[in-house]
């Protein structure tokens, strides 16, 4: 059995943070539980180093080896030949585009996307390692931190996005959630909120990794690498209809 552990990020506030922690075993979801911050140790304010360090202190107590964040890991390569955005970005059509140290699109992710990149940063300088390859292998010994992104989770999945929280209803996140349970089993739970819901879509990329199902997730855009001091580029990883 192996766990997953699944994060739809906020800066704001950790009440805004969607936890979802998944057991994977026989290539299938075998339980499914939704965290609230505190289980975790995380605070308000969430500092970037803080909510690294909650992570991986947490995921070394539970014997967890794979986290999926929903966040940026790195910024873009200045050489990739896009104007803005990471590969992966350009792929899957992200709405906000990390370009070089710094700069963001639009600006007002801006805060967000510094946020999460320390986040992945200070959870490798604690001994957290990075997909290096679009077929990821798993190390028993190691704590290995993934980017996830829930729109396109349902994109790949040949299922509707969910909307904006703002947007959403609470027949729209049912009818998402039965559609999940349709495929992957009844053993998904009752998330609470739409940020729970979307943490889950995503770190069903994960279990498909844990179960080595090299199948069942898609890694997209080019292997992180370390630029002028900081992290660039990335994979995305989604799971698969």
């Amino acid at each position: 059995m192996s766990k997953v552990l699944s994060i739809d990020l906020a800066h704001t506030t950790v009440r805004n943070l969607g936890i979802c922690l998944l057991e994977e075993a026989q290539g299938q979801v075998d339980a499914c539980d939704y965290l609230q911050a505190a289980q975790m140790g995380l605070r308000d304010p969430p500092v970037a180093d803080g909510v690294a360090d909650a992570i991986f202190d947490f995921c070394m107590n539970e014997q967890i080896h794979l986290v999926m964040l929903d966040g940026p890991q790195g910024w873009k390569d200045p050489s990739n030949g896009l104007p803005h955005s990471r590969v992966c970005e350009r792929i899957l059509n992200t709405p906000a585009k990390t370009g070089t140290l710094g700069q963001v699109k639009p600006a007002n992710y801006t805060q967000f996307v510094e946020f999460s990149i320390a986040i992945f940063a200070s959870l490798v300088k604690r001994g957290a390692s990075l997909a290096s390859n679009p077929i990821i292998q798993l190390l028993p010994d190691r704590l290995l931190v993934i980017e996830s992104f829930p729109l396109s989770a349902w994109r790949r999945l040949n299922i509707v996005p969910l909307r904006s929280k703002r947007k959403s209803t609470a027949t729209d996140c049912e009818n998402r959630l039965r559609e999940l349970k349709t495929r992957f089993g009844t053993h998904l739970g009752q998330p609470s909120s739409h940020d729970e819901l979307q943490a889950l879509v995503a770190g069903l990329g994960g279990t498909a990794i844990a179960a080595q199902n090299h199948d069942r997730y898609i890694a997209e855009g080019v292997a992180p690498f370390h630029h002028e001091g900081t992290w660039v580029e990335g994979f995305i990883v989604n799971p698969k209809a």
